[in-house]
């Protein structure tokens, strides 16, 4: 009897990676999304929710490709509430993203 053929293409075998190697990629995978989303949301101007994202980004990523981005961003929207009388929480922004940096 013939063997049938099966619809679904075989998996192709892929190395195992290590377990920092692929930490490291799941970190990287993250930072980028956060980046994106914080881009996206601030476009469609959600500067609060934005400032979530690109905080955790820089608080838990430091050392991410997209960190240095993300603190000019947080930098930028400080300014923004400075110039609209929001001193205590441009303040607070400020003072989150130094804490996040001397952590790095």
């Amino acid at each position: 009897m013939a063997k049938l053929k099966s619809p679904i293409p075989e998996a192709k075998s892929r190395p195992v990676l290590g377990e920092a190697q692929s930490r490291q990629e799941y970190g990287e995978a993250i930072s980028a999304s956060l980046l994106s989303s914080a881009q996206s949301l601030g476009e469609e101007g959600h500067v609060h929710e934005s400032l979530d994202l690109y905080l955790k980004l820089v608080e838990r990523y430091p050392a991410s490709r997209e960190a240095p981005f993300a603190a000019e961003e947080l930098l930028a929207i400080a300014a923004g509430f400075r110039q609209a009388g929001k001193h205590r929480m441009a303040l607070r922004v400020l003072e989150r993203l130094q804490e996040a940096q001397q952590g790095a």
